[in-house]
Formats: C-alpha cells, sequence, structure tokens
C-alpha cells in the first residue's frame, strides 16, 4: 500500500529502474532525497537523474557527503565486484546493455540474487556536479572510457 507522499510507490520504481515513473512520482510530491542512497546504490544515472530534480530541496551536507561516498565506493569497486562482496557470490555474473532511461544504455549485472546497473561512474559524475565539486580531468575522462557491447555498439 502507497503512502500518503508516494514514496512507496517511488521506492519501487527506483528498484525496478522505472525512470518515467520516478519522474511521475517526484512531480506529484514524493519526497525524492529519501530513496536517492537506494538510486545511487543501484547505478542507474537515468534514476538518480531523475530524483535530483533541480525543483527538489538542497540536502545538508552530510547526505550529500555520503551519497558521494556510495557512488565512489561502488564505482572504484566496479558492481560485479561489489555485489560479489556484498553476496559471496562465486559463480559467474549474468552482465547484459540495457537501455537506461529514454536514449543511454549501460550494463546490467545481477549476481547472488541481486541486479545493479554499471552506471557508477556517472552517477558519481552527476553527484559531483550537482554540488559543484570538481573532479580532476584525468579522473572524468577515467570514467568516460568507451565500453563496448556485444553487438559492437560503443558506449561513453
Amino acid at each position: 500500500m502507497a503512502e500518503r507522499d508516494g514514496l512507496s510507490a517511488l521506492c519501487a520504481a527506483v528498484a525496478a529502474y522505472a525512470v518515467e515513473t520516478v519522474e511521475e512520482r517526484v512531480a506529484a510530491g514524493a519526497a525524492p532525497d529519501r530513496v536517492l542512497l537506494r538510486a545511487v546504490e543501484g547505478g542507474s544515472p537515468a534514476v538518480v537523474s531523475a530524483l535530483l530534480d533541480e525543483r527538489s530541496a538542497p540536502l545538508p551536507e552530510a547526505e550529500r557527503d555520503r551519497l558521494l561516498v556510495a557512488a565512489r565506493w561502488w564505482y572504484e569497486r566496479g558492481a560485479e565486484g561489489e555485489l560479489r562482496r556484498l553476496t559471496g557470490a562465486t559463480g559467474p555474473a549474468d552482465v547484459r546493455w540495457v537501455r537506461d532511461g529514454a536514449a543511454d544504455r549501460v550494463e546490467e549485472v545481477t549476481l547472488g540474487g541481486r541486479t545493479v546497473r554499471a552506471g557508477h561512474g556517472a552517477v558519481l559524475t552527476q553527484l559531483e556536479w550537482r554540488y559543484r565539486i570538481l573532479a580532476p580531468v584525468g579522473e572524468l575522462m577515467a570514467r568516460a572510457v568507451r565500453h563496448e557491447d556485444g553487438a559492437g555498439a560503443v558506449d561513453v
């Protein structure tokens, strides 16, 4: 049952990477700050972008720092590596390319019963931009390394 502020529906949309529903829930008044950490850990740049609506209230510095630490943690360890740590799974991960938002594609990794998207570098960059943190150019370039999906398409 959805809460009065739409938080349950927003949580479900974030977990399902349902970007349009996230946008609708935020526009309807759901509090995006309550699910931002979950979205950051989920690794979908499109979902995080939908939650970081320009109309949303500024976050306290401690919460911003928490989001940045989480994004960097997942980025540095990689989605598969962090899922292995969290789940203890040792078998092969299921990795596939999926659409993330209207136009972008990102790897989606499933392991040990959990699924995340591997867009943590883009999420980290979004957060830094939002909070006016200037990352070194070399680091930004490393995050923008090109990836080839199984069909030969190249994503940046």
